[in-house]
């Protein structure tokens, strides 16, 4: 009697460890993508800032936020450069125009956001910009952000340095499937 309970104390002890081992590797699995996404590579040095697939720029007590719309996975033609361009002014009377921003590759290309005329900015405005052109993993492109005004002053255009980078996202995590698992072998554990 006494070996039978033995036996089956460590039967148990062995199929929970196999569940625990099960679990951890459900618990390391994740699902990638490997994607390209447009980045700011540079903020100019006399420009409060900083750079990344989202900058942040301040001129004049106005902030800017740029964020990169055109993630494609690896493997796939770039996509047309596509930013978000968000303002946060710290008072009324500014405004903005996106048919003053230019794309310029060092071939000499130059593209025009859509847009043609001054819009005022409001905390939380933000414009979507596209260009006729895609920054490659080569290449570098100056990202000219005009069309800003103070009143009836305009500012002077930022320069910023656009180029492509790429990246891997997870865009599955199976931990949560992982306490599922031991949740429900817990509840049918004797």
């Amino acid at each position: 009697m006494r070996d039978a309970n033995g036996r089956a104390r460590r039967d148990k002890a062995i199929g929970r460890s196999l569940a625990l081992v099960a679990v951890c590797v459900l618990c390391c699995a994740c699902a990638t993508t490997r994607y390209t996404q447009s980045r700011i590579e540079a903020v100019p040095p006399d420009v409060k800032g900083h750079a990344g697939s989202r900058a942040s720029v301040e001129i004049e007590g106005l902030k800017i936020r740029i964020e990169s719309l055109d993630r494609t996975p690896v493997g796939q033609a770039f996509p047309q450069l596509a930013l978000r361009v968000a303002f946060e002014p710290r008072e009324l009377g500014y405004s903005f125009d996106p048919g003053q921003v230019v794309l310029r590759d060092g071939k000499g290309g130059e593209w025009r956001a859509s847009g043609g005329e001054y819009r005022p900015l409001y905390p939380g405005a933000q414009f979507d910009l596209w260009f006729d052109a895609a920054v490659t993993l080569e290449d570098q492109a100056d990202l000219v952000l005009g069309g800003l005004a103070r009143g009836p002053k305009p500012l002077a255009p930022v320069t910023l340095r656009v180029g492509r980078r790429a990246g891997r996202s997870y865009d599955r995590l199976y931990w949560l499937e992982a306490i599922g698992y031991v949740l429900s072998a817990a509840a049918y554990a004797p």
